[in-house]
């Protein structure tokens, strides 16, 4: 499994990528058939005490479908967990949709 990094007007740290590998990773354990997952990190300085202040998307890559889930929080790194336990609810579901499909076929 991929995963790629992105931002918009922020750069991304060691600390920042460590952090979202750790959080994909647990979507690896989830699902083998994820090709690639691809975080989006933005930062609006404008709003720094904001509560949306930190926006991060994830979208999952499943055969036939891709998860899009999107979290704002004041700090980063709450985002990136709030948005990575979205997407691990948001595959585990469709892991168990296709599977209650297959038991329907064989029965």
């Amino acid at each position: 499994m991929r995963v790629l990094i992105s931002s918009k007007k922020i750069e991304v740290t060691e600390a920042l990528r460590s952090a979202i590998e750790a959080q994909a990773q647990k979507l690896g354990k989830l699902h083998k058939q994820i090709s690639w997952v691809q975080v989006f990190i933005e930062h609006v300085p404008k709003k720094s005490k904001d509560v949306f202040a930190n926006k991060v998307t994830f979208e999952v890559s499943l055969p036939g479908k891709n998860v899009v889930v999107k979290n704002h929080a004041h700090d980063m790194y709450k985002a990136i967990s709030g948005a990575a336990e979205s997407a691990v609810r948001q595959v585990r579901k469709e892991y168990e949709r296709r599977a209650t499909l297959r038991r329907k076929q064989i029965a």
